[in-house]
């Protein structure tokens, strides 16, 4: 995780495994300040909740109205979290693709200002196997509303 100093520029490092007995890879996000840092962490929050499978919990990492364009190029706004997901999101995700978590493929900041911070990042689905689903390349927008950091708006290509 991040780096106890708090000079800029450091390094976040997480390690992505396909499975439990996986070797992991590290994934390393260069930060330049703190606004990044803090978009940063929210994206892995993100994550981890989903991996989780807490819809709950994923929903609190997304700032509201939060837009999303999809693999199929259609822009999907939603209001709030339970718009955004519903509550059996997971277990329909699990039944229809076998989906059992996803992992950091990379992360990087492509554009930051105080309150919102630009990410290209890059993502796989994997099933319990360790064989993988997909790899996903998005854009996510970070912003900062109410001192609250979480996901605006993504562009990808997952489906």
């Amino acid at each position: 995780m991040t780096q106890p100093d708090k000079s800029y520029p450091r390094e976040i490092v997480t390690t992505e495994k396909a499975t439990e007995d996986a070797e992991g890879k590290q994934v390393v996000t260069v930060v330049k300040n703190e606004y990044e840092e803090k978009a940063v962490e929210a994206a892995m929050a993100y994550m981890d909740a989903f991996n989780e499978g807490d819809v709950v919990k994923t929903g609190t990492c997304i700032n509201f109205p939060h837009a999303r364009v999809g693999a199929n190029g259609k822009l999907r706004v939603s209001e709030d979290a339970g718009d955004a997901m519903p509550p059996n999101f997971f277990e329909e995700f699990r039944k229809r693709d076998e989906w059992n978590h996803s992992c950091w493929d990379s992360r990087e900041v492509i554009q930051s200002i105080e309150n919102k911070v630009h990410l290209m990042v890059k993502f796989s689905r994997y099933r319990i196997d360790g064989t993988r689903i997909g790899t996903f390349p998005s854009i996510w927008v970070m912003t900062k509303e109410d001192n609250h950091w979480g996901i605006k708006m993504r562009s990808s290509f997952a489906f």
